[in-house]
């Protein structure tokens, strides 16, 4: 979830997602993919202090950030996989903010759109994480030492830096 202020200054940079408000001559807010990201046209004079506005951009950018994380996370998931030759049953793309994903019992991996404002990194370990689920439904001895090996040895690093961003 975001919850700062959104306004003409308002933008988020990360590895894979950029999004950004500008003002423009349009009646009504418009969305433009961009090789550089996802523009959100505002219409010029819009008031964003005005009642229930922000909690309207709020949900409108929350929209964004799902689609895109729609498009962009089951691709690197499959990739993944494919390196690892760890299958996985479906994914699924939702707004959760307490996790960054989860696994369930048949393989089927959930993933929050919030990853996406994570460095490509950080949004590989979880992947990897969710997908050392796939043999190991626990976090035991052999889950860290799968998860060891598809992380170079880097999991203990990684869930440390992990844990300095907020799901939200």
């Amino acid at each position: 979830m975001i919850t700062r202020r959104i306004d003409l200054s308002f933008h988020i940079r990360t590895d894979l997602f950029s999004l950004e408000l500008i003002s423009g001559e349009v009646r009504q807010f418009m969305l433009r993919t961009e090789p550089s990201g996802v523009i959100l046209v505002c219409p010029s004079g819009f008031d964003f202090a005005a009642p229930g506005h922000q909690e309207w951009l709020h949900k409108v950018v929350r929209e964004v950030l799902r689609r895109q994380a729609k498009q962009l996370l089951p691709a690197r998931l499959k990739t993944l996989s494919n390196r690892h030759d760890l299958p996985y049953g479906t994914v699924k793309i939702n707004t959760a903010h307490t996790r960054w994903g989860s696994c369930s019992s048949k393989g089927n991996i959930n993933l929050s759109c919030y990853l996406l404002l994570l460095p490509s990194h950080l949004i590989d370990y979880v992947l990897l994480h969710e997908l050392a689920h796939t043999r190991q439904m626990n976090h035991g001895a052999q889950f860290h030492a799968l998860l060891g090996r598809l992380t170079n040895q880097r999991e203990s690093a990684l869930r440390e830096e992990l844990r300095n961003y907020s799901r939200c």
